[in-house]
């Protein structure tokens, strides 16, 4: 009987350790909300699977209802000791990085996790490149395009903020600098420059607008500064940081994003980072 109650026993801790082990077998890194929206901006909210480039929002058909994304974002190496592509030398920040995800359609989501084989780290790594690129040209050809109805869709939104007049716009270091202070990459940098093709433009726009509301560049400013050290607290500098300022602005512009609406975007942060301390060259830690 004593023996009964003794395998029992064992049988109850092996029990136990096995359910242990397969939760944190089961276990997910988690993908923070500011790599998510770093690499939907990234894709130009359209699937990357190659021949695919389907848009990935629906927009709402009244007023009252929200614009709907229905994308989906996958992890090139699984965010699980059980997914695929695991990579165990990689950390739970890398795993939930922009770098580690592609933005897919729904049905593209699934073969990639299914059929794996053909869907290796390399294919999915080389199609998100592409992809990117493809984004980054078309954004860059419809910059021309760019005219005061997109300006005003990415500034609107900070007429619903309070006034406010205690921000002065000021320019305390060069872009070269400001680039170098900041950790910018290649990529940040050669779009700053593109965005920066149409700053008198947004000048334009913004010194028409503040003849009727003479703090709207200031509140414009404030408003960039709060989403960056927003970004700044979630944990991201440089490039992703960049990156994810262009995607609030974008966020809040309307529910239809195209190429013009995103060159819009980016011109205007641009000529923030060229006018005003968007980018702090001491961050708010130090």
């Amino acid at each position: 009987m004593l023996t009964l109650f003794w395998e029992a026993q064992l049988d109850r801790k092996l029990h136990l350790s096995l359910s242990l082990m397969n939760r944190g077998a089961m276990a997910r890194d988690p993908v923070p909300k500011a790599q998510e929206k770093i690499v939907i901006q990234r894709s130009g909210d359209r699937c990357a699977y190659p021949s695919c480039g389907i848009a990935l929002s629906i927009d709402a058909k009244a007023d009252e209802d929200p614009h709907k994304a229905v994308g989906k974002v996958a992890h090139i190496r699984a965010a699980s000791v059980n997914g695929p592509r695991y990579d165990e030398h990689m950390t739970s920040e890398q795993r939930g990085s922009a770098d580690n995800l592609v933005y897919l359609c729904g049905p593209h989501h699934d073969i990639v996790d299914t059929q794996l084989n053909y869907h290796t780290v390399e294919f999915l790594q080389g199609i998100k490149a592409k992809h990117e690129r493809t984004v980054a040209r078309a954004m860059s050809h419809a910059m021309g395009q760019v005219g005061f109805d997109d300006l005003e869709l990415v500034c609107k939104f900070i007429g619903m903020g309070e006034e406010r007049t205690s921000d002065e716009v000021i320019i305390p270091i060069g872009i070269k600098q400001k680039i170098e202070l900041n950790s910018l990459g290649p990529i940040s940098e050669e779009r700053i420059r593109i965005g920066l093709a149409k700053s008198q433009e947004v000048d334009a726009f913004v010194s028409a607008i503040g003849k009727m509301r003479p703090t709207f560049g200031n509140q414009l400013a404030a408003h960039f500064k709060r989403e960056y050290y927003g970004g700044f607290a979630e944990g991201l500098q440089g490039d992703d940081l960049f990156e994810y300022i262009c995607s609030v602005a974008l966020e809040n512009a309307g529910p239809v994003e195209t190429d013009k609406l995103r060159a819009a975007t980016l011109a205007t942060v641009a000529y923030l980072f060229q006018l005003c301390e968007l980018f702090e060259h001491e961050h708010p830690a130090a």
